[in-house]
């Protein structure tokens, strides 16, 4: 079942559903925002849509108006307009600029293909990679160690990066417990957040 995050002293749950326009909708997708908004509507909540089209390259004008007509075919309405991601991305370049100053974020340069191969190399005697709660390894943590000589030279050559949060140093400046509250088959509960079982996540790539 669908959860409702609720932000601090809310006035309404909100859910919501986030397409790509980079394919049509499939069965998963319908049953979705079926359920969030169905939700939305038992707990006189809100449903928003937001189209995640931040990968410009393969999001089209025609993929999301067949999201549109999906959801309308569906029944389903939410509050206009959407989000759409890509109207937003300086607001989005103004947070990782903020974050930059405060020295929370940094260059990360490995390769998928690098980090690949650093936990398979590490996990061939039998040791364990930390994970994230998906599965997926956590980032190595050398880049985060770079000179900033380093980091400019590095990103002066033209390689491709992204920008990582340094998750310590994030929540070394958190005073109070991080939790949610969740909605979930119409029962409400406090949920302790755990970020730094996350690792460094990726906030912003350089091509973005």
């Amino acid at each position: 079942m669908p959860a409702a995050q609720i932000a601090t002293n809310p006035d309404r749950p909100i859910l919501r559903f986030a397409p790509s326009p980079n394919g049509l909708l499939h069965l998963g997708h319908a049953l979705s925002a079926i359920l969030n908004h169905d939700m939305a509507r038992d707990i006189n909540g809100r449903f928003l849509l937001r189209i995640e089209d931040i990968d410009l390259a393969r999001s089209t004008p025609n993929y999301e108006d067949a999201i549109y007509r999906d959801l309308h075919w569906l029944g389903l309405s939410w509050e206009e307009p959407p989000r759409r991601q890509s109207e937003h991305f300086e607001t989005y370049r103004q947070a990782l600029a903020e974050l930059m100053e405060m020295g929370l974020v940094y260059p990360a340069f490995m390769t998928r293909g690098e980090v690949k191969a650093r936990v398979a190399d590490f996990e061939a005697d039998g040791a364990t990679w930390p994970r994230d709660p998906d599965g997926s390894a956590l980032y190595p943590d050398h880049d985060r160690y770079l000179s900033e000589t380093k980091r400019k030279t590095l990103i002066e050559s033209g390689i491709r990066h992204s920008w990582r949060l340094d998750m310590d140093k994030a929540l070394a400046r958190v005073s109070d417990a991080l939790t949610w509250r969740e909605i979930s088959d119409g029962a409400e509960k406090l949920v302790p957040a755990d970020p730094a079982a996350w690792g460094d996540v990726v906030l912003s790539r350089s091509d973005a």
